[in-house]
């Protein structure tokens, strides 16, 4: 009896099993009818973006005929505003150039109008001079116009006589004009324009300096001190009879690299030191006209020291001559205290051994003499015969021309005031 009454428990748990797997069986189902419905959509929804995205790749990497037209037109347009904009920038710099070169013109223009007023101011000069002794002469008597050649012949005598002086004044019967040559012009020289020619730095060889010695007129050669040649070309000058003798004194340039030689001042000197290394110089050069500075600039500047060298010509009766190898030179300022007339270069004629170049510093003195009545040039020794040559050239022309040939002496008797 005990074992019929445990058989109902166990079918009763059977049939929970069996409802439970039903159950798990229903919700599958279900899950599965909700996927089923659901899953075409999302299909379709993922296909339609991939396909989007492809779409949008494919078109930035192989973009549409449409926009590389637009693409292409922009760069064309692009392109020929870059070429129009180049155009007038080249049109505008090729107006400019022009206008340059036309105010170029005018100047020149205006320098030749304003050089040919001059010519005609001082070939109108003349005339007028020659107009006037004319009448005079038409009113003198036969002596007294004797007389007035006389007087005119001895005033030729005492100029061409006169120490390192020689040459005449133009003539007045004709107009002057300027003398033009295979390449270069000479202007007529104006109220006795004076030409002064110095030559450095002689005393290094005979030979060189034989060229200027041989020149047919008067000049002034500088010798340094203490080389081999120094005593013999400083005989040479002298015994030339008509070329005048400087001291050609070398003193410290600012470039300290620069040797000046021996016999030369120093910045370290005291004023005591430069009168003896003067005095022995010119003992050794001299009896010399007077002196002028080989390099130098670092002494030139400073008042005390070049005051010392002008100090010492002073008490030597010889003049001073400053090279100017510096813009900023004391020498005028303490000849000014000295109460000392000094000289001082107007051109240096040999920086180059160029003909041309040597041509154009001429013509620059030229100017300068016809301004203020003189120009002092001043070349080197060591130009040899090449310098020489377009001097001997040169001379008979510009004597023609009227201008005066002179010494650094020589000028004291029209311009040592």
């Amino acid at each position: 009896m005990a074992q019929k009454k445990k058989k109902p428990k166990v079918v009763l748990k059977k049939n929970k099993v069996i409802v439970l797997a039903v159950a798990i069986v229903a919700l599958c189902i279900c899950m599965l009818a909700v996927v089923t419905l659901t899953a075409p959509a999302s299909g379709m929804y993922f296909s339609t973006t991939v396909q989007k995205s492809k779409s949008t790749i494919l078109s930035s990497e192989n973009p549409s005929s449409e926009d590389s037209s637009q693409e292409t037109a922009q760069q064309t347009m692009d392109a020929g505003v870059a070429q129009v904009i180049a155009q007038l920038e080249a049109a505008e710099k090729r107006a400019k150039e022009g206008e340059q070169r036309v105010k170029e013109a005018e100047t020149r223009d205006s320098k030749v109008q304003s050089d040919g007023e001059s010519v005609q101011n001082w070939i109108a000069e003349v005339q007028n001079q020659a107009t006037q002794q004319q009448a005079a002469s038409n009113v003198s008597s036969p002596v007294n116009s004797s007389s007035a050649n006389v007087a005119l012949g001895s005033k030729d005598k005492a100029t061409s006589s006169s120490p390192g002086q020689t040459g005449t004044t133009p003539s007045s019967s004709s107009s002057p004009r300027p003398v033009v040559g295979k390449d270069y012009t000479i202007p007529p020289a104006r109220s006795g324009a004076t030409l002064v020619f110095v030559f450095d730095d002689g005393g290094q060889n005979l030979s060189d300096l034989q060229h200027y010695l041989n020149l047919p007129f008067p000049v002034d050669v500088a010798v340094l001190p203490q080389l081999q040649h120094s005593v013999e070309s400083a005989r040479r000058v002298r015994s030339s009879g008509r070329h005048e003798l400087l001291l050609h004194q070398p003193m410290q340039a600012r470039n300290l690299s620069i040797n000046p030689g021996l016999g030369a001042i120093s910045p370290s000197m005291t004023t005591t030191d430069i009168d003896a290394v003067v005095r022995k110089n010119l003992a050794e050069i001299g009896p010399v006209s007077g002196l002028n500075n080989h390099e130098g600039s670092l002494i030139t500047e400073s008042q005390i020291k070049v005051g010392k060298v002008i100090e010492i010509c002073q008490q030597q009766g010889i003049f001073f001559l400053d090279s100017r190898t510096s813009a900023n030179t004391a020498a005028p300022q303490a000849a000014l205290e000295l109460g000392v007339k000094i000289w001082e270069r107007d051109v240096f004629l040999d920086n180059t051994q160029n003909r041309a170049d040597i041509l154009e510093q001429i013509q620059r003195g030229l100017e300068v003499a016809n301004r203020k009545g003189y120009a002092i040039y001043i070349g080197h020794v060591w130009s040899g015969s090449n310098l020489a040559q377009i001097l001997q050239e040169l001379y008979p022309v510009l004597k023609s021309q009227g201008y005066i040939f002179s010494t650094v002496g020589g000028l004291y008797e029209n311009f040592g005031d």
